[in-house]
């Protein structure tokens, strides 16, 4: 069995992001969120975009999530795994 070792993180100025914060502003993070190497931040911004017109003003995503994410980058990591 062949394990995925590559993946991404969202980062600003070098610092770990705390997704769950970005629509109140960019926070840093102990921990990374980790997203498949394919992801861009392209394609989170029009996940977002999705979440928000699907679930109108009841969404806690709103203009200020998306800008934050604007900001920040997608950051190639490789995790390795130790027996």
């Amino acid at each position: 069995m062949k394990l995925e070792t590559e993946f991404k993180v969202l980062m600003h100025m070098n610092q770990y992001v705390n997704v769950n914060l970005l629509q109140k502003g960019i926070y840093s993070s102990n921990k990374p969120y980790i997203y498949s190497k394919e992801e861009t931040i392209g394609n989170l911004v029009s996940k977002a975009k999705n979440v928000k017109k699907a679930t109108g003003p009841i969404s806690f995503i709103n203009d200020s999530y998306i800008n934050n994410l604007q900001q920040c980058k997608l950051v190639k990591v490789h995790i390795s795994i130790k027996d």
